[in-house]
């Protein structure tokens, strides 16, 4: 029960881990012209206004945690409708049991999303033109942030890619 809920709330920090070390190792200049966001410079206060590095990484948390609670809460309310529904589709007893992921693809969607938040950690700078906008914003912690999304919406779709085989010969199998 809450497999996706949970799936995701396990996968998602993993994921900006990765794309924030990714983008702090490949670029470690990039951050020393990081400004705070007006709205964030009197949260976050003088002491970390000091530091480039600490502003950044405040910064990307700051922005990763609103979308990562909102889209757990969401995911796990998709599971309460679906598994209190599952009763109404199923034909008695018999059906009751739960299908279960095949083991490839979780470990397709583990390791593939490591793969392309590394990637997308490393290849960042060249989405914004060094992470800055003609205005002089500085996008680099939102881009931080929407990698680990992105990163994590490539890796399901190679775990869905991973299990067409496994349902393919199933359904060979399953006499008429």
């Amino acid at each position: 029960m809450f497999r996706t809920a949970r799936a995701f709330l396990l996968v998602a920090p993993g994921g900006f881990v990765l794309v924030l070390v990714a983008f702090l190792a490949a670029h470690p200049h990039a951050i020393e012209s990081f400004v705070a966001y007006p709205i964030l410079a009197d949260a976050l206060g003088s002491a970390l206004s000091k530091r480039p590095l600490v502003r950044f990484i405040a910064a990307s948390i700051v922005l990763f945690i609103p979308p990562y609670l909102m889209s757990g809460l969401l995911l796990l309310f998709a599971d309460l409708g679906v598994s209190a529904a599952a009763p109404l589709w199923s034909r008695g007893q018999a059906r009751r049991t739960a299908t279960s992921v095949p083991p490839e693809s979780r470990w397709a969607f583990f390791v593939s999303t490591a793969c392309f938040a590394l990637g997308a950690g490393v290849s960042l700078h060249r989405v914004a033109h060094g992470g800055e906008l003609p205005g002089g914003v500085n996008v680099g912690p939102l881009l931080v942030a929407l990698a680990s999304f992105a990163a994590m919406a490539a890796g399901l779709v190679v775990a869905g890619l991973v299990a067409v085989p496994r349902a393919l010969i199933a359904r060979l199998r399953k006499p008429s």
